[in-house]
């Protein structure tokens, strides 16, 4: 799901997560391989080798992130660029998860936003290196004045009762701080 850009929505009715700076995937794992493809069906599997290991947190699932390039800890978009032309490894990659879409070959698209939120926080990612839940915020004010001052793109909001739908969708919505953002 892509989210469309506009003003920032406020309500009970609403989540809030960072707008990373790094490259958004679909991250398939079945027959035992990882498959990493941008929502222009790029496959960049082989760009993040050391993703290889989301194969042992499961058999069967699709999960929605970002991968950045984090240098001393910040988002590092030329460290990023470079991978993505097959340049040497620089940082090691980190894939920020914000959804999950196929657990066990249920689909989980028309479920609510909260309930695939829930699903994808059971997932034991502590033996996956350089996997992470991106986190959720209540304050989407709050959240969108600190990504200001750390430099980062923007805001997420999403519809705690949306399901998931392929393509630019109303129920998630971009807040940009003027900076531009790949596969959102």
């Amino acid at each position: 799901m892509l989210a469309t850009p506009g003003d920032l929505p406020v309500g009970p009715e609403w989540v809030y997560e960072v707008e990373w700076d790094g490259q958004r995937v679909l991250a398939e794992v079945a027959d035992g391989g990882l498959r990493l493809v941008t929502p222009e069906a790029h496959d960049v599997t082989p760009c993040f080798p050391e993703l290889a290991g989301l194969t042992h947190l499961l058999p069967d699932v699709v999960l929605d992130g970002t991968v950045v390039m984090l240098t001393r800890g910040r988002p590092d978009a030329d460290a990023l660029a470079a991978r993505l032309r097959g340049d040497p490894p620089g940082p090691h990659a980190t894939l920020m998860l914000s959804d999950i879409l196929r657990l066990y070959g249920v689909e989980l698209h028309d479920r609510p936003q909260d309930e695939r939120r829930a699903t994808l926080e059971r997932l034991d990612l502590d033996r996956t290196p350089g996997v992470v839940l991106s986190p959720v915020y209540s304050d989407g004010t709050a959240l969108r004045a600190a990504t200001v001052q750390r430099g980062l793109p923007g805001v997420l909001a999403k519809r705690r009762d949306a399901p998931y739908r392929a393509g630019q969708a109303t129920a998630w919505v971009r807040v940009g701080n003027g900076r531009p953002v790949r596969g959102r």
